[in-house]
């Protein structure tokens, strides 16, 4: 997906990973971090906003709407964020 992340802006993708972190209700969403054993130029992690609750170490696939380039303030920035993802 970084590779041609112009390609998937604005798109609802689906995507299978294994859940590295999860930070739940941080600015009304949980914070999911995934890994599927890719890596692109030192980016590795898909980071997804949810309603819903996982554990870490699940693997799970995921379907959201992907945005590029988001800038929450406070340093925290994503080159690829899929927003609003569900359990598939």
């Amino acid at each position: 997906m970084y590779s041609q992340k112009q390609a998937y802006s604005g798109k609802t993708l689906s995507v299978t990973g294994q859940v590295t972190k999860f930070s739940p209700e941080i600015m009304g969403k949980n914070w999911i971090h995934i890994q599927d054993g890719t890596d692109y130029k030192g980016s590795f992690d898909l980071a997804i906003t949810s309603a819903i609750s996982v554990m870490v170490g699940d693997t799970l696939t995921f379907e959201g709407k992907i945005t590029l380039d988001k800038d929450l303030g406070y340093g925290y920035f994503f080159d690829v964020l899929m927003e609003d993802a569900q359990v598939k």
